[in-house]
């Protein structure tokens, strides 16, 4: 099996079929087994980014002696052929990437069909591109690629019996409070910048205290998801406050002040921690509707210009 470059700029699935001939890590979202045109069988990797999936058909013995698990990131190197008439992508290379820490080096690495609520990890993509402030950004951004963050992120429910109650409620309350702070005209565009990136991990505590299946983890029968929030961002805010000290001190204190019935804590003392207690407790309290989130179809456009950086 060849080595091959694995930080090289990859496509996005939605353009590979300009190419020739890709590489790139990817989410694996599938794998399943059937026969070939010659009665051999072979593997379908099904592969995942923000735009959607793609099928890559392996059937190199050597290859299909790897442990692969659906879920996992790998490295995959595939070639287009084609074959009475019919054109598909034959897997070349493949590693599994147990190593890494991360789903990958920018949002297009989420995979978007992993997402119940597709329409609003369109919203995430696009409000994390209006950010200005390239430290928020870079931030964000590193702490939603955690391998042990992103996929739950996406799938996990706000509540199980409150608020948002269903697979994907905590994307979609993260994005409509993130969407409503937006529109606060008290707020400077530095102020929306962490309001945004606030309002988006604000309750990321949950990814360790909730499962899509609608269940508390071990530890969320424990530990409260705000008292996780913080260490699920730690190393980013550690490498936030070395860059930016008071924009990493704003976000901690927005995610650490008391809400109005809580008996211990400080008051919230910015305009942004103001702002999203306020918008959080009237989105937990009020039903947004389907339509406060505009559909976007430039999403792809907006992934394009992430891709790599």
């Amino acid at each position: 099996m060849k080595t091959f470059e694995i930080d090289s700029i990859q496509p996005l699935l939605s353009d590979v079929i300009e190419f020739k001939r890709f590489m790139g890590r990817y989410y694996l979202s599938n794998i399943t087994i059937k026969e070939d045109s010659i009665g051999q069988k072979c593997w379908v990797l099904t592969l995942s980014d923000g735009t959607g999936d793609f099928n890559v058909y392996c059937n190199s013995q050597e290859l299909m002696s790897i442990e692969l698990k659906s879920h996992s990131i790998v490295h995959v190197e595939a070639a287009l052929l084609q074959t009475h008439g019919s054109a598909y992508f034959k897997c070349k290379n493949l590693l599994e990437c147990n190593h890494s820490h991360k789903l990958g080096e920018d949002l297009s690495n989420l995979p978007r069909s992993q997402c119940p609520l597709p329409k609003y990890f369109d919203a995430l993509i696009v409000l994390v591109s209006r950010v200005q402030n390239p430290y928020l950004r870079s931030f964000i951004r590193s702490v939603l690629l955690q391998k042990s963050v992103g996929v739950r992120y996406l799938q996990c429910p706000a509540s199980l019996n409150y608020h948002h109650n269903y697979p994907g409620g905590l994307l979609r309350h993260s994005v409509e409070i993130a969407w409503d702070i937006l529109g606060v005209g008290d707020l400077n565009s530095h102020e929306k910048d962490i309001a945004v990136v606030a309002a988006l991990l604000h309750d990321i505590g949950k990814t360790l205290t909730l499962t899509s299946s609608m269940r508390r983890t071990e530890i969320g029968k424990l530990v409260d998801h705000s008292q996780l929030t913080l260490e699920v961002c730690s190393n980013e805010l550690k490498k936030l406050e070395s860059l930016a000290p008071n924009v990493a001190n704003h976000l901690r204190h927005a995610w650490t002040c008391y809400s109005p019935k809580a008996r211990y804590g400080f008051k919230p003392k910015t305009q942004v921690a103001k702002y999203l207690q306020k918008v959080d407790r009237m989105n937990a309290e009020n039903d947004y509707g389907e339509g406060f989130i505009p559909q976007f179809s430039n999403v792809t456009e907006v992934l394009r210009e992430t891709v790599g950086g």
